[in-house]
């Protein structure tokens, strides 16, 4: 992967991302121009749809890579409040939209090319899973605004069409994008790290406040004395640092392998991994540890099967040495001298309050509240669920909403446990299908090649989280979803999907 990623490409998108940043803060103290600063950006992403539609899918791709809800930047028309994420993929599909119009009208296209190129990534008929969730909401009477707003992040998987359109893309200038993403998500984790840790308590409540309001992620002073810095594309990191840690399974020779660890080649794996962990460890998200753990059981099994003790001891012991990096790059950050600073770290207590009482910990016990509600709404329409939109109330424990609602009780249609918001919305006739489909695609991916196995550990990473956090039904998740169909479709033998 190292020799295919194009370092002055890497920096010139670090650039692009850092200007992207300056903006967001710029617009944020000075909204007035926010219109202009977003209007200009647009105009930029659709010249980039026309010329070459490839570039504007690498933006969308970058986009998502830093911008975990989409509202790095935004523009608000009426009481709509429009994201730069929304914008860049409406760009994106109209430039698609008109091209491919014009390509038929010019008799270069037919329309039946695209249906055999989207027939065996069984699309269609995740296409059909959706249309049913929206018509049965509408049949059973649930509110248009809340089928609207919940079917929202699932039109997201309409980003396939332009993409199965590129014919050939560019590796080096993917792993290029990708790197520079994680890149950046672990630098500004640490950033925000060291300013909470550091700097005055206003400096703080402003940096908070832009956070907070472009809906980038959650900053949250724990109790032990310690931020919380999580944002949700850090999955991205998470998908890396599983994939990485397979593919240093598979380096890592069986002779010589401590002096392979310590040369050049070695330390640059243990050291991305290792500061790709940083994120991770900060972010104190239970589903992301949740889903980490289960990965790293699954590929020690795999890697016993495959390679058998010797590589798995040598193994076990090269991720140990990527979480003592990653623990003692934490301590440097919480710890730098200057200015002084205002906080400790003490591993053991934090665990201990993120891990310790889950009865008592807001987020925990809400989705607690919440799980038990859910099974009995289940229940009211277990084979063809209850569509798009159902709400269901519960008491939660989130300190936001108790400033709105002291008895706690919260009616809405986002849930956190995303296989049974699947069941409920869908059915379990089509959770199972979709359960399957998905399966199927992992399995083809796996047998094809080293990259395949990649697009597999990332869907199972993901679908790991999916248990308690909502991904594979947003665009952060669905992305991948995309992608590896999109890989699956230019091999040039796998087996239909839509059969599922």
């Amino acid at each position: 992967m190292k020799q295919l990623i194009n370092w002055p490409f890497v920096r010139h998108a670090l650039e692009v991302i850092i200007i992207i940043e300056a903006l967001s803060a710029l617009v944020y103290f000075y909204p007035a121009i926010s219109p202009i600063v977003f209007m200009v950006i647009v105009a930029g992403i659709i010249w980039l749809a026309v010329t070459k539609l490839e570039w504007a899918i690498y933006a969308l791709l970058l986009e998502l890579l830093i911008g975990s809800k989409g509202y790095l930047l935004s523009m608000m028309i009426d009481d709509f409040r429009l994201s730069i994420r929304i914008a860049i993929w409406l760009v994106i599909l109209a430039v698609w939209s008109i091209q491919l119009l014009w390509s038929i009208y010019r008799r270069q296209t037919r329309l039946i090319d695209l249906w055999h190129r989207l027939r065996p990534t069984g699309w269609l008929i995740l296409l059909l899973m959706l249309g049913w969730g929206a018509i049965n909401a509408l049949v059973r009477g649930n509110q248009p605004g809340n089928v609207f707003f919940d079917a929202n992040g699932w039109l997201f998987w309409l980003i396939i069409l332009p993409i199965l359109a590129v014919k050939n893309w560019s590796a080096a200038r993917l792993y290029s994008i990708i790197t520079a993403g994680l890149a950046w998500l672990t630098i500004k984790t640490g950033l925000l790290l060291y300013a909470f840790t550091h700097i005055s308590p206003i400096w703080q409540s402003i940096i908070y406040r832009w956070v907070r309001d472009s809906q980038i992620g959650e900053i949250t002073r724990m109790s032990s004395q310690f931020y919380r810095i999580f944002i949700q594309s850090q999955i991205y990191l998470l998908i890396f640092i599983i994939i990485a840690a397979w593919q240093l399974a598979r380096l890592i020779p069986r002779r010589h392998w401590l002096s392979w660890l310590l040369s050049k080649n070695g330390c640059f794996w243990l050291v991305a991994i290792g500061l790709a962990l940083m994120p991770i460890i900060v972010g104190f998200s239970r589903s992301f540890w949740f889903s980490l753990v289960i990965m790293m059981l699954f590929l020690l099994i795999v890697i016993w099967r495959r390679y058998r003790w010797p590589v798995v001891w040598r193994w076990s012991l090269a991720m140990l040495l990527t979480g003592f990096i990653s623990l003692l790059s934490i301590m440097v950050i919480v710890n730098f001298p200057w200015p002084r600073p205002q906080l400790s770290f003490n591993a053991g207590n934090i665990l201990e309050e993120r891990l310790g009482n889950l009865d008592s910990e807001a987020g925990a016990s809400s989705r607690w509240s919440l799980l038990p509600k859910m099974v009995q709404s289940i229940g009211q329409a277990p084979l063809l669920g209850q569509g798009f939109g159902t709400t269901i109330t519960y008491r939660s424990a989130d300190p936001r909403i108790l400033e709105n609602e002291s008895s706690g009780y919260y009616t809405t249609y986002a849930f956190e446990w995303g296989w049974l918001d699947i069941i409920l919305k869908f059915g379990l006739i089509w959770a199972i299908w979709y359960f399957s489909w998905l399966g199927r695609a992992a399995q083809q991916a796996w047998r094809i090649d080293i990259v395949g196995e990649g697009w597999t550990i990332g869907l199972l990473s993901i679908a790991a989280v999916h248990f308690f956090s909502p991904y594979l039904n947003h665009p952060l998740g669905i992305i991948w979803l995309v992608g590896l169909l999109a890989w699956l479709a230019q091999r040039q033998k796998y087996e239909s999907l839509s059969d599922c």
